[in-house]
């Protein structure tokens, strides 16, 4: 016959099963996640997304050429663009030890972990 384990050892269990989910975060449905998963971060971090695109090159030409981001043109200036912010949040990121990066406002933490606005490091990353 074999004996139960103490309660202790079946509390401890439970508490290492559940880290997992502590580590949750929630992100809005069509959430912009530049770096990492929702699932399983501890350092997250959020960006605006307004003021990144505002500090490329790509974006300034189609504003300053009156470019419709609809034509082809705009299309792969768009493109551009957002390859070179991804690069960019990413540096940044893995710099900053943030192991999850996503748009300001799609980010929701209810557990108290400390959220850090990364956007002006990725603004002056754009711009070198």
């Amino acid at each position: 016959m074999l004996d139960r384990p103490p309660r202790s050892f079946s509390f401890l269990v439970a508490v290492w099963l559940a880290l997992p989910l502590a580590a949750q975060v929630t992100v809005k449905k069509g959430a912009v996640v530049y770096v990492g998963s929702a699932s399983n971060t501890t350092a997250p971090a959020t960006v605006e997304e307004t003021k990144l695109r505002d500090a490329t090159p790509e974006w300034k030409k189609i504003q300053a050429d009156g470019i419709d981001p609809d034509s082809a043109q705009g299309k792969q200036l768009l493109t551009k663009m957002n390859t070179r912010i991804s690069k960019a949040v990413k540096d940044v990121a893995e710099t900053e030890k943030r192991d999850m990066v996503t748009r300001k406002d799609d980010l929701s933490d209810k557990k108290g972990r400390d959220v850090v606005d990364l956007t002006d490091k990725v603004v002056a990353k754009l711009g070198e």
